[in-house]
């Protein structure tokens, strides 16, 4: 007797976004969320760094041992990470501002996260968000104020609209709470502890 494999399931398409136009405020917004400097300076301090030690790595023979090598590598690759990381956050603020459009959807609050490094302040807030039709172990993550994070409460239903190439969080709905980003921006933050 031979048992037959059931058939595979295929992936549920994501529940339809609802897009609306970017009011003048949001777009203000995401102007002001763009760091044109950024991407230049972490670039142009990568080709410094390049520029410094290839040179002394092919003049100073003690800089050719492989330590000295391999820690001059990972330093300009985690400048060049960086550099890359920041012209890709420009490019898609860029993108979001120029189709001019927002996304709503629907969802479920996953989880919250503080990261506090200790030596910085205020720490970086954020909210997990399991989009309806989304794969709900890949939430999408969006950063928010403390205001925010300290009112939302997770497993609850939460209504959204976001810059969909930057994952920035425009409105957020949940029960009686609402948060509108480009009212709550210059909150400010509780001093530290």
């Amino acid at each position: 007797m031979t048992q037959d494999s059931p058939a595979a399931v295929p992936a549920a398409p994501p529940a339809p976004a609802d897009s609306a136009p970017l009011d003048q405020r949001e777009r203000d917004f995401l102007r002001a969320k763009q760091s044109r400097g950024a991407p230049w300076l972490l670039w142009t301090t990568t080709a410094i760094a390049v520029a410094c030690f290839v040179p002394a790595i092919y003049f100073e023979p003690e800089m050719r041992g492989f330590w000295p090598i391999a820690g001059i590598a990972l330093a300009i690759g985690f400048l060049a990470l960086l550099a890359l990381s920041e012209s890709f956050d420009h490019s898609n603020l860029r993108d979001d501002l120029a189709a001019g459009v927002k996304l709503w959807r629907e969802g479920t609050l996953t989880g919250v996260m503080k990261r506090d490094d200790g030596e910085s302040w205020p720490p970086i807030y954020c909210i997990y968000v399991a989009l309806d039709g989304d794969d709900p172990t890949l939430p999408t993550r969006f950063s928010v104020p403390w205001s925010c994070y300290e009112a939302v409460s997770t497993d609850r239903r939460v209504r959204i609209a976001y810059a969909p190439q930057s994952l920035r969080l425009l409105y957020l709905s949940e029960g009686d709470y609402e948060y509108v980003a480009v009212d709550r921006q210059f909150d400010p933050h509780p001093p530290p502890p």
